[in-house]
Order: C-alpha cells, then structure tokens, then sequence
C-alpha cells in the first residue's frame, strides 16, 4: 500500500500525463485508480491542461439523406489541420430521434447534448466527455408536455466554480388556455451534476428569450436574447443572463440599432467576450450579414461591430471564430466557408452538410465525468438512451427571489 509522501508524488507526476494514458492507468491498480478518479486530482488535472492549451478541435456536422434520415459525424482535428485531415473520427454519443442533436454548449471539454423531438414531446440529455469516452445521463426535466401541456424553452450549459459544479438551466415557458405564452412568468429548473437532479429556481424574469435561440456561457453565466413581452414581431430587445452561482437573471441593453429589427439575433462567446449576430430584417431590406463583439463586458456603450458580409454571399450563421483570426459561417445551401476579416476573402472549406448542425470548438483534454456513479462508456449509453430516468425535484426556497437588473450605460 502506497504511503502519503508516495501518493503525492505519484499525483504530481501524473497531473501532467494526457488523459488517455490516465486511463490506461486506472488499469494498474486500485490505490492508481482512485488517485485518478479523485476530484481534487481531476481539477489539478484541468488546471494543468487548460494552461498549455489544448491543440484539438472538435468538429460536428450532419448530412441529410432523407427526410428524417441523415448521418451524424463527429471529427477530431489538430488545429492546424482543420479541415483537411481530421486526427479521428468518433461514433455518435446520443443518436437523435429526428435529425442531430441539440448541443447546448462546452465546458471544460464536457459537452452538453439536448436530443427532443418537436421541442416538447420526447426529451433526452446528456454530459459527454470526448477524451475519456464518458456519457452521464441527465434525468428528464420536471417540466414536461405530460405534466405542463404545450410550452416552449431555451437552455444554457456551463459551470459553477463556486459549487465546482456542471449545471444545466432549462427556462420554460407555458401557456394558458388560450396558448399565450409571454404573459405568465417562465418556470425555471436546473440540472446540477454534483447533486443529480433538477431544482426549480424562483424568479420574476420580464423578458422571454426565444424557444429558438442559442446560448453563450461566459462570466460565470448563461446568455442569451430576450424581448419584452409585447414587444411587435422579432426579437432582441437585451441579452438575458443567468448566473449559475447565485441564481439570479440581469439584463444588459444591446446596441440601438439591432433593437426589434430582427427576426433571429444569435448570441456567441469568443476569448473572453460577448457576440451578436443579427439575421433577416423584419422589414427585408437587410443586405449585409454583421457580426457586433461587447469589448467590455457588461458595457453597452463598448458594443462594435467586427464585420460585415454583403448577404449576396449568402451567409446564414455564424460557426465559430478560429484562434488564427479566421471566422467559420454556413452558407444557406450547407457550404461551411471560412472567412478572413483582414482580407475579406472567403474560402470554402469542401465541407457541406445542415448549417444548424456545424459545431466547432476546442477539445480540453480533460478527466471531469470519469468516476460518475451513473457513467456509461459510449457503447453501454448508445444501447441503453431509449430509457429516460425520472427525475428528483427540489424547490429551493432559500435562494430568494430574482432581481432584474440594467447594465451597461
């Protein structure tokens, strides 16, 4: 039996050893594979990884073959070989039940899957770890079609480094009798990993966020693009946070010139800052594809814009922003193309496949998931997702009611 000072050294030793050689030696022994699944060692671990900075992409699209029917792939590349020679290609983690599935966002190199079916109907989730081939399954939410009827919702997907806690926040939006769904305050619950269940969290959130809109964690918090209720046809009128430490929304304006003149208005996170991508003119007259960065946070008055895409090019979205400076969009027939600001050239990448599906980020070699009491590797979950586990509720009253707030000037 290994004895204190051995065990730190053997931690220190292995704190810079990759994950998949980790892996291998959870295989040696007993004393070895309860180091390496400690959480004190997995965070060191992190910690370690995250300075040198991973050199891996992770790369997701979807070809269609039918209706319905399409393959799903899931490529891992170095970044300097992106997308012409990927490392390897992974099997599927969460099989959709219509086309792809809905990833909620990163953190941490645990990716969050969201798979449903119509939005309401049929609802599976996951935390998946690329490195150590790791699938935990997230019980079905409390708010459901069975017991809520028809709603609409929005999710978010990041970590809380006051608990050291993966959370996974689901705002629900339920109707009346009379299927208005903006004027009855949202119902809110969150997944937490270290407890495995769903809460509800009181609030008195005034904005909706829209069922369809993307997510963006940076700061601690979720983002997202909210309109006041009665606001006329589109969207953004602010960007809504949620804190995952003290559980509270804030509002932040966005710049005056994008307020309700959209139909769809994405939101990003790059290198420590906020996007927005405005898409479609309610009005039609829209001829050019902009993408706006807050350069300080919280600051309204620091929103500009970075660039602008004369819509003859026939952008749809934004995929993501590369460490070299280049930009990664989705053309409207599939193209994914990569585009220099500096040069305005546009370069396709000979990838095409559903724009909605491209998902591109950095992989961090991480050991978060291993030694979860409901892990699967990827094999045992892919023949067990049918099943959806009920969930826990609790009401946490002690968190106190939410307070709207206005940032920026």
């Amino acid at each position: 039996m290994p004895d204190q000072l051995s065990i730190q050294m053997l931690a220190r030793m292995f704190s810079s050893f990759p994950v998949k050689l980790l892996v291998k030696c959870r295989c040696v022994c007993k004393a070895w594979d309860f180091l390496i699944t400690d959480p004190s060692f997995i965070d060191e671990h992190l910690k370690k990884t995250a300075a040198r900075k991973s050199e891996l992409l992770i790369f997701r699209y979807y070809i269609n073959i039918a209706p319905f029917e399409g393959n799903e792939h899931y490529l891992l590349y170095k970044d300097e070989s992106f997308p012409e020679n990927p490392v390897e290609e992974l099997d599927s983690p969460l099989r959709g039940l219509s086309t792809f599935v809905n990833i909620v966002g990163s953190c941490n190199g645990v990716i969050c899957l969201f798979d449903y079916l119509n939005r309401m109907y049929t609802e599976r989730a996951a935390l998946w770890n690329p490195s150590v081939r790791k699938i935990v399954s997230i019980p079905c939410p409390n708010v459901t079609f069975d017991s809520r009827g028809p709603f609409f919702y929005s999710l978010g997907f990041g970590f809380d480094s006051t608990t050291d806690d993966y959370k996974l926040v689901r705002v629900a939006y339920t109707g009346d009798d009379h299927f208005n769904f903006v004027d009855i305050p949202p119902l809110v619950e969150i997944f937490s990993l270290r407890g495995m269940y769903w809460k509800m969290v009181y609030n008195n959130l005034n904005y909706v966020i829209c069922g369809c809109s993307t997510s963006a964690f940076l700061n601690g918090a979720c983002h997202w693009v909210g309109s006041a209720p009665r606001s006329a046809v589109g969207v953004g009128d602010v960007i809504v946070s949620f804190s995952l430490g003290d559980e509270l929304f804030r509002v932040m304006k966005i710049p005056n010139c994008l307020v309700n003149e959209y139909l769809f208005l994405d939101v990003a996170a790059f290198d420590g800052s906020l996007l927005l991508v405005p898409f479609m003119k309610k009005n039609g007259e829209e001829d050019w594809f902009s993408v706006w960065i807050m350069r300080e946070y919280g600051v309204a008055r620091s929103w500009t814009k970075l660039f602008s895409i004369s819509k003859e090019e026939g952008v749809e979205r934004l995929v993501a922003f590369r460490q070299n400076g280049e930009v990664l969009l989705a053309n409207e027939d599939g193209r994914l193309v990569s585009y220099d600001p500096n040069t305005e050239k546009i370069t396709a990448t000979g990838i095409v496949g559903s724009a909605q599906s491209f998902y591109l980020d950095t992989l961090v070699d991480s050991l978060v998931l291993i030694g979860e009491s409901n892990e699967f590797t990827e094999m045992e979950y892919a023949s067990s997702c049918g099943s959806v586990s009920s969930s826990l509720m609790a009401i946490d009253r002690a968190s106190g009611e939410s307070t709207e707030e206005e940032w920026g000037e």
